[in-house]
């Protein structure tokens, strides 16, 4: 998928014309950063854990996407373009969650991540339920083109697309590989604790960006209703998942530390990763009553839909009467 020329002087332009924007994002980073750097030194860390903890490389990766986003939506507001909607809210709702995929994924937070199965819950669900709707609705969905010609990369963007292909790869994730598995292991090891929230980012945005069609051209559902239908029983999973966790009166809490943050139990860090999971659910719930009333709407404007002609037939008698 080639959408802009990734190079590092239209990233400076687009950094540069947004100075305000770019300074008060890198700063807060930054600042985070040199937190964790300092933590680690105190602790006698080596540079193995400083960069598994704090990870330079997302943050260099968001600059990158950020000063390319930019640079297009400044050409954007400059020339324009007829039928493309592109207000300043999706470039805010796209920094936003450039934003909360740093915090997220590679912030000082990972130092205490081992002491807590509720922030590994929150790092993990936060990319999928906020990091990726945040970085979706900040694509204009009419402008963005797929080039055919790299056409490895748009096979696979295309066969990734697939809602089939997303739900297998989310029942992998949720079900036969549950997520007290995921944290056992990726407590265990880096490679994993590094490269899981990049995987919940990724399948987030895959299905929000099936869910709103950003790439018409891709594969798609065809109507609200199996939009809906779809998105519900992604999120049952993730709801149910945390339900267990709960209501559970056994643990299942893989963290191993004697010393539990904020002095809870096992069972009760537990119980409150099953309420933060099942609360950072709602955003994608809204997303599935929007559906519903985007489905409700259309039954009830098609004038083939039986209950379309009973009303008419009720107000034409009604007119008839008077």
């Amino acid at each position: 998928m080639k959408r802009f020329p990734v190079n590092m002087i239209t990233c400076i332009k687009g950094l540069v014309a947004h100075q305000i924007i770019t300074a008060s994002a890198i700063s807060v980073v930054v600042l985070m950063y040199a937190v964790g750097i300092s933590m680690m030194m105190t602790k006698g860390g080596d540079v193995t854990s400083l960069l598994l903890y704090v990870n330079p490389v997302v943050l260099l990766t968001a600059m990158v996407l950020m000063g390319q986003y930019l640079y297009a939506y400044d050409n954007h507001v400059v020339n324009g373009r007829e039928r493309v909607e592109w207000p300043q809210w999706k470039m805010w709702s796209f920094v936003a969650g450039l934003f909360f995929m740093v915090v997220l994924w590679s912030s000082p937070m990972n130092f205490l991540i081992h002491r807590s199965m509720t922030l590994y819950t929150i790092k993990l669900m936060g990319e999928f339920e906020l990091a990726a709707p945040l970085l979706v609705f900040g694509m204009p969905s009419n402008i963005f083109t797929i080039n055919h010609n790299t056409k490895y990369l748009y096979g696979l963007l295309k066969f990734a697309h697939r809602p089939a292909v997303t739900s297998i790869i989310l029942l992998f994730l949720l079900v036969f590989w549950s997520m007290s598995n995921q944290m056992y292991l990726g407590l265990k090891s880096g490679v994993l604790f590094t490269l899981l929230p990049g995987a919940y980012l990724a399948v987030g945005i895959l299905v929000w960006m099936q869910s709103l069609k950003v790439f018409p051209s891709l594969p798609n559902l065809r109507n609200h209703l199996q939009k809906a239908v779809y998105v519900w029983a992604t999120e049952l999973a993730m709801m149910g998942m945390g339900g267990i966790w709960f209501w559970s009166a056994t643990s299942m809490n893989p963290m191993q530390s004697s010393h539990m943050l904020w002095g809870l139990t096992r069972l009760s860090d537990q119980h409150l990763a099953g309420l933060f999971m099942t609360a950072l659910s709602l955003p994608t719930m809204c997303l599935v009553t929007w559906h519903f009333w985007q489905w409700m709407e259309e039954i009830l404007h098609d004038p083939e839909t039986r209950l379309y002609s009973v009303i008419d037939n009720e107000n034409a008698a009604s007119s008839n009467h008077q």
